[in-house]
């Protein structure tokens, strides 16, 4: 039987509660192929998952895709952090990294394992019915063709660590932290904002500003709502990124690394599958559309929210979104 499932804690004008409604649908598709997500305005957009599974069962589907994590290739990427020339040394170990800016070369061979991988039975249920999906976050992660000023890939824009965090060691802290409470406090809130997990700084209504704090952020635990975090990376594959040249795109993205920098994102009336989702998610000019364009795809509203990084180690975080009217195209 068909449930239609508000999940009251997550807000669609929130990057975070919108990158998690995604992964919730990522998810729930393993258990109950055919899952549908779609918004809802109840005063704040609230995604509503149309499945087979009842809120009792969503849970337990949360927490088994969770487990299948622990071992999936592509949160495995590690390296030995590259040392400015000119730079000293602190140890004469090496610093072995769990971040999205390995070395070109380091990438690739990253990407020829998953894709050996991908054409490899495997053991792990919920990865059998998705043998590309550790691919599908790695073309989240970054690309090759792009590299930053220390000839390092450069990665999603989303990519909002720095300093002494590390990406994908925030992800794996989640994997192993993030129980069945974490899921609920953020699939039906309240959020408490009571655990010292590791956050993604996808958090539109919290800031972390470096100039705004007497502290370094890279030194701090910040309390956060994990299972939130979790489920928001769980939906980065519907953010892909691709070379553009010699730089990067991110789906959704626009604007300078430094400065200027957004994301802009739909949220739509009527419940999409997740080849749908993945679709309406890579339009290329979703602001140019105009009222009629909008309608005809499903789209209630559009969103933006600036991306912020600090001058001090280039930490981002999310600016309030606000709505943006249609175009003209």
């Amino acid at each position: 039987m068909t449930t239609s499932t508000v999940l009251t804690g997550l807000d669609g004008a929130n990057p975070l509660g919108f990158l998690a409604a995604l992964g919730v649908l990522a998810a729930a598709d393993t258990a109950a192929s055919g899952s549908q997500l779609s918004w809802k305005n109840e005063g704040r957009w609230r995604p509503v998952l149309v499945s087979q599974l009842d809120r009792a069962s969503l849970l337990e589907c949360l927490v088994a895709d969770l487990r299948t994590w622990r071992d999936d290739p592509a949160v495995g990427l590690s390296y030995e952090k590259s040392v400015k020339e000119g730079a000293k040394k602190k140890s004469s170990e090496p610093k072995v990294t769990q971040d999205l800016k390995p070395r070109p070369e380091k990438f690739q061979k990253y990407l020829r394992a998953l894709i050996e991988v991908a054409n490899t039975p495997h053991p792990l249920g919920a990865f059998l019915q998705s043998p590309r999906r550790s691919l599908d976050y790695a073309s989240a992660f970054g690309t090759d063709v792009a590299v930053d000023n220390n000839q390092n890939v450069k990665p999603t824009a989303l990519h909002f660590t720095a300093g002494q965090q590390e990406f994908l060691k925030s992800v794996l802290e989640l994997i192993e932290g993030v129980n069945n409470a974490d899921l609920e406090e953020a699939l039906f809130g309240p959020w408490q904002y009571a655990r010292e997990l590791p956050v993604l700084s996808w958090d539109s209504s919290v800031s972390r500003d470096y100039a705004l704090r007497a502290d370094d952020p890279s030194k701090s635990k910040k309390t956060g709502v994990p299972g939130a975090d979790w489920l928001a990376f769980r939906g980065l594959a519907f953010v892909p990124v691709a070379p553009a040249g010699s730089e990067i795109q991110t789906a959704g993205c626009s604007g300078g690394w430094k400065s200027g920098g957004a994301f802009t994102w739909p949220l739509w009336n009527g419940a999409l599958s997740v080849s749908a989702v993945r679709s309406i998610m890579t339009l290329a000019d979703l602001v140019g559309l105009n009222a009629h364009a909008r309608r005809a795809r499903g789209i209630e509203v559009v969103l933006r929210s600036g991306i912020r990084r600090s001058d001090q180690g280039g930490y981002g975080s999310f600016l309030p979104a606000d709505v943006r009217p249609p175009g003209k195209r």
